[in-house]
């Protein structure tokens, strides 16, 4: 039998504003799973002739267009005719009912991804047993509906249709929609951080939060081209996206430019998995290098610093505390006086998020 299933994602327009309270909102999405079966898109079962282990779902066919605009793809039970009729459909990711229709659901799903706040539709087309209303909130995982019969003498169907207009990191495109959910299965949800630090460059201050809460705002300092997105080694400009803290330490520091360091250092994961992502599309590294980033940046050890991306990007002092006024003093790291660097030495260890948005 041929069963489809259909949730379209509408990626919107980034937000433009860095609104500091959209990125501690409690309600995005924390990660997506497939909508039938198990969260991994499967369901396994056992044949009972030839008792060996089967996946439930598999998909038949997988359409891209060439822009990444569009993904298509068609899943297919491991029963026949409508055997997969009236089976769980759950939703992706946690989000809001926005539209209700005879055999169709719709939910709106908010995520942060590499300091970018994105937004998604998805559509459920071939449901039946739908209680939604408009402005219902869901969970994760979240039993929405049921596949519905096949109309008509045909199969029971659903058709999953990923639709992308806007997307900060489109170096992650185009990608098919099974690849997007397997992507985007852990997502950070500050909230839910006991201590995180947000870095927003155009406002040239630090936020130290936990568990979603503001408890000190730090002025801090760019590199010299730095409210430009790091791109390159030496290109002086401050680094945009989500990181960790990789590396303390206290000063006094040794080497020709130890002693602007300051105070203290805090190593961050620059570069990581995204700036390796866009840098392999635009030709600008290696597959090798690209991986190693990559496996840097999945068990959390210190990022490689041989590639044109460059590296040793990190929180540090400086060599006196710097004027009011001068904003743009660094190769490319975030710089903070003396007394407020030590206090964040402090209340940070290695592991600690740090966003840094634009």
């Amino acid at each position: 039998m041929n069963l489809h299933f259909l949730p379209v994602l509408i990626l919107a327009c980034t937000l433009s504003a860095q609104d500091l309270n959209s990125f501690l909102a409690p309600d995005l999405a924390d990660g997506f799973d497939f909508p039938v079966g198990g969260a991994d898109g499967t369901a396994g079962y056992t044949d009972p002739s030839t008792k060996r282990r089967h996946k439930s779902w598999s998909v038949s066919e997988k359409v891209v267009d060439a822009l990444g605009l569009e993904a298509r793809e068609t899943w297919n039970g491991s029963g026949g005719g409508d055997t997969d009729a009236n089976q769980p459909v759950y939703a992706l990711a946690a989000g809001t009912v926005t539209e209700v229709k005879d055999g169709e659901v719709w939910l709106e799903h908010r995520f942060l991804e590499n300091g970018q706040l994105q937004r998604v539709l998805t559509g459920y087309v071939g449901i039946h047993a739908c209680n939604l209303k408009p402005g219902d909130v869901v969970k994760r995982r979240q039993r929405i509906a049921q596949i519905a019969p096949g109309l008509n003498g045909n199969d029971a169907q659903l058709i999953l249709t990923l639709r992308h207009l806007l997307y900060a990191e489109a170096a992650t495109w185009p990608q098919s929609v099974s690849t997007f959910i397997r992507s985007h299965k852990r997502l950070l949800v500050p909230v839910k951080e006991e201590r995180m630090l947000i870095a927003v460059k155009h406002a040239y201050r630090i936020y130290f939060c936990e568990k979603g809460k503001v408890k000190h705002t730090l002025p801090m300092a760019l590199g010299q081209d730095g409210r430009q997105r790091k791109m390159t080694d030496g290109d002086n400009g401050t680094p945009v996206g989500e990181y960790r803290i990789t590396q303390k330490a206290k000063g006094p520091f040794d080497g020709e430019s130890g002693a602007y360091l300051g105070a203290a250092w805090l190593r961050l994961s620059y570069p990581n998995a995204f700036d390796a992502r866009t840098a392999l599309s635009e030709k600008r590294i290696t597959k090798n290098e690209h991986d190693r980033i990559a496996a840097a940046a999945l068990h959390g050890s210190l990022a490689p610093t041989d590639t044109s991306l460059g590296g040793g990007i990190g929180i540090h002092g400086w060599i006196s505390d710097w004027p009011d006024g001068n904003h743009h003093l660094t190769w490319g790291c975030l710089s903070m006086r003396k007394a407020d660097l030590l206090q964040l030495h402090d209340w940070v260890s290695k592991g600690t998020r740090v966003l840094i948005l634009p």
